[in-house]
């Protein structure tokens, strides 16, 4: 057993074993090409008879749902920037009790988003339906 994984090893590791191979998955993957090409649109016309999506179709939607999630990061950024300014402006212009403001303006200033690089994306934001109609009463309240 030992000779004989010594020469196999010998034989694999050898450019001579390196070529035959690269030459023969070649020549494997050029006659299969238009097979595979055949069985590929044979399954797509299959997937519309019955109409289900392809892997194409799946392709597509992520490609999408990717753009639509950083679009929706930068919007978020925009805002908390807009928010943050708001805040900064209504303070300077008609200057509150220090309490109620903070009671208030706090829990705002915790749900806005971190500020998103362009182009980098950020985790999914886990807040429920309730939680965000809470932090828009709360922010029409301030306001």
């Amino acid at each position: 057993m030992d000779t004989w994984a010594k020469a196999m090893g010998e034989t694999v590791k050898s450019e001579a074993y390196n070529q035959a191979n690269g030459a023969m998955l070649e020549t494997f993957l050029t006659t299969s090409a238009p097979y595979r090409e055949a069985q590929k649109k044979l399954m797509v016309g299959a997937l519309e008879q019955l109409n289900m999506p392809s892997r194409g179709d799946f392709i597509s939607l992520a490609e999408r749902l990717a753009n639509l999630e950083m679009l929706l990061d930068d919007m978020a950024a925009k805002l908390s920037e807009v928010h943050k300014l708001a805040v900064i402006a209504v303070a300077q212009t008609a200057p509150a009790k220090p309490e109620a403001t903070k009671a208030h303006v706090a829990p705002i200033a915790e749900s806005a988003p971190s500020e998103v690089a362009p182009g980098t994306k950020s985790a999914p934001h886990k807040t429920s339906s309730n939680t965000a109609k809470k932090r828009t009463k709360q922010h029409v309240k301030v306001h």
